[in-house]
């Protein structure tokens, strides 16, 4: 964690709120604390917001907050060396990395597939134009020549 303070507490809900109540907590801090939108300094306001956005995005995730409350129950029975790193945690005990990556959108693999496509069809089209081109490659290396 960044702060001492806990997403919990960040987001001002308890540790049994649902989803819906994590959502109306952002939503309302998060008009509040927005840069654009608050009367704090920017900078300040800036950090907040940050915080509360980190707060909400490991909380809103189910795994993320599963593993964020055993962090906290362990640490509450014993401090142990734990560095939280965005959405990843690190275990020095273990060193492993725990976390999830989002799956793809329907816009990012139209993205791929398009990019596979054109990739093909320029294979094709330059096999293609060097069969009519009718030029034979160097395929021998000019040092065994001599």
């Amino acid at each position: 964690m960044k702060s001492e303070a806990s997403y919990y507490k960040i987001l001002g809900v308890s540790q049994n709120a649902s989803n819906h109540e994590l959502r109306k907590a952002f939503c309302k801090l998060s008009i509040e604390l927005h840069p654009d939108t608050t009367s704090l300094e920017i900078d300040v306001a800036k950090r907040k917001f940050q915080q509360v956005l980190e707060a909400y995005e490991n909380l809103n995730n189910s795994n993320l907050r599963k593993i964020y409350d055993e962090k906290i129950k362990e640490k509450s029975r014993s401090k142990n060396n734990t560095i939280f790193l965005n959405n990843l945690v690190i275990d020095s005990t273990k060193q492993n990395l725990i976390g999830n990556r989002r799956p793809f959108s329907n816009g990012e693999l139209f993205a791929l597939f398009l990019l596979i496509i054109i990739i093909s069809i320029c294979l094709i089209f330059s096999i293609f134009i060097a069969s009519f081109t009718g030029k034979e490659l160097d395929t021998i290396p000019i040092w065994l020549i001599k």
